[in-house]
């Protein structure tokens, strides 16, 4: 039986795709990570090493792709990075979309759409965790509560979100988008990794697959096919693919001003030791040398409980070579602090600086023997993460505790995202973009070429400053509708 859309991914964007398109197509959702549930997340520091995915563990988690100046990290599971991140679910400030070929205006309709399927909630404890104060108290008038798509009744606030909830209370993709598809009646082929997609003329597509990992190759013919595979994932896709695209593939790449850092040792009682989801944040404005508003978020963070004890060392030491301390009793309570996680310890009264904001989108892609990465090797230096370097220390010089900046910038690091964006940019035309305002790839021409799209991250052509699932579901709404749409016209010719 012909296939007639072919989705490639179930993350954020395959995941809409394959939801809204299953009630009228036969759909079939490739995804080349195995399906992870409640119980099979790693929660130990060995646990995580063992679900790293490389050549010898081809069905692990995750990895980490490096490029020049930058490491990017990446999901590889059945609901992309859903089952593993806090999901946080954060709409951008309207200049975000200032320079798109679509409005804000356009996409509010497709926002609450994809909302009303992901469901996230505030937290009903957050005003107990301290953080809120705090942020109300270093940026009066600027907090913004967050919501997560998360079953608060079943949280128990374990700390263990990333790399996974075990509890079963995340709302990840499989208890939403991905339950919809399904119940439509897409076929979902989890551990099937996409070999190369070839055009066959007007019949569409013949895409070959294998089970992930290695195995006998399989050809799928399809009308239509969506590249959703995450940012370098598709990057890696349609570089491959006969499929010639515009002069700004794998350019203008943003790796959504993402950096850590931690505020030390303050005189009020934090959360950093608390298994809490982060739940709040400020958003700040900055304006740079080009005139240009953007916007800095700055949440507050959590350790993940497979790492908190690490954390506090590391802090520990870190705060003691910044702020020598000198009396005896003042040794002793950094040599407490080294070992201690919970409320007795300088890990309870710290602040981590968890950072998303609207950089310059100036990342390029890199393609190696093992895959895309993302060469900016002076991505510490971008404009937005100075703003955040001088706020942060100026909560210090206005509360107290030690600034332990940007970790990136400490000795044999390097910045690392979650969020990439962007190297398959919207534009309005081939030259000034890779797909056009509804994700059909452009072909030189000045046409496109029929029957292929893009729905995901690497679509989106500017840093977001937020973490960017809404948005990424938000544009696969709207890329779904109009496939539905172009659907419906074809069967009436």
């Amino acid at each position: 039986m012909a296939i007639d859309v072919l989705v490639v991914g179930s993350g954020y964007g395959g995941s809409v795709v394959a939801a809204r398109l299953a009630p009228h197509a036969r759909v079939v959702l490739v995804e080349r990570g195995r399906w992870w549930r409640p119980g099979d997340f790693p929660e130990t520091v060995s646990d995580l090493c063992r679900a790293y995915r490389s050549a010898r563990n081809p069905r692990g988690l995750w990895s980490v792709q490096l490029g020049r100046g930058t490491g990017v990290g990446l999901a590889s599971a059945v609901g992309g990075s859903s089952p593993i991140n806090y999901g946080i679910t954060s709409r951008p400030d309207d200049h975000a979309f200032a320079t798109w070929p679509v409005s804000a205006a356009e996409l509010a309709p497709w926002f609450e759409r994809a909302r009303a399927v992901l469901r996230p909630e505030p937290d009903p404890l957050a005003d107990e965790l301290g953080d809120r104060r705090f942020l109300d108290l270093v940026e009066p008038g600027r907090r913004v509560d967050l919501e997560n798509t998360i079953d608060w009744r079943r949280c128990t606030r374990c700390g263990r979100c990333v790399p996974g909830c075990n509890v079963g209370a995340k709302r990840a993709l499989d208890e939403t988008y991905l339950e919809l598809a399904l119940r439509a009646g897409a076929e979902l082929r989890a551990e099937t990794e996409v070999r190369a997609l070839v055009r066959r003329g007007d019949d569409g597509y013949a895409v070959e697959v294998r089970p992930t990992g290695g195995g006998a190759p399989e050809w799928l013919h399809a009308r239509t096919v969506v590249l959703a595979a995450g940012t370098l994932g598709t990057l890696d896709l349609l570089r491959h693919a006969e499929v010639p695209v515009g002069p700004r593939f794998g350019q203008d790449i943003s790796l959504n001003g993402d950096a850590l850092a931690f505020l030390h040792d303050v005189p009020y009682p934090l959360s950093g030791h608390s298994g809490a989801p982060i739940s709040t944040s400020v958003r700040i404005p900055f304006v740079g040398d080009d005139g240009h508003t953007r916007t800095l978020m700055v949440m507050s963070g959590r350790v993940p409980r497979t790492a908190m004890r690490f954390a506090a060392a590391a802090l520990g030491v870190l705060g003691a070579l910044r702020r020598f301390p000198t009396a005896g009793d003042a040794w002793r309570r950094r040599l407490h602090d080294l070992r201690t996680v919970d409320e007795g310890g300088a890990l309870s009264r710290t602040f981590m600086y968890k950072l998303d904001g609207e950089d310059s989108a100036r990342g390029v892609a890199r393609f190696t023997a093992r895959g895309a990465v993302v060469d900016w090797p002076d991505y510490a230096d971008d404009p937005i993460l100075h703003f955040a370097d001088q706020r942060l220390r100026a909560w210090a010089e206005a509360v107290g505790g030690t600034v332990v900046p940007n970790v990136a910038r400490l000795p044999g690091m390097r910045s690392f995202s979650v969020h990439p964006l962007g190297g398959c940019r919207m534009g309005a035309t081939f030259e000034d973009g890779v797909v056009d305002d509804v994700g059909r790839v452009f072909a030189p021409s000045g046409g496109v070429h029929p029957g292929l799209r893009i729905a995901d991250g690497s679509i989106v052509p500017t840093s977001l400053g937020v973490p960017p699932s809404w948005t990424i579901a938000a544009l696969a709404e709207r890329i779904a509708d109009d496939l539905v749409r172009e659907r419906a016209k074809e069967e009436t010719r």
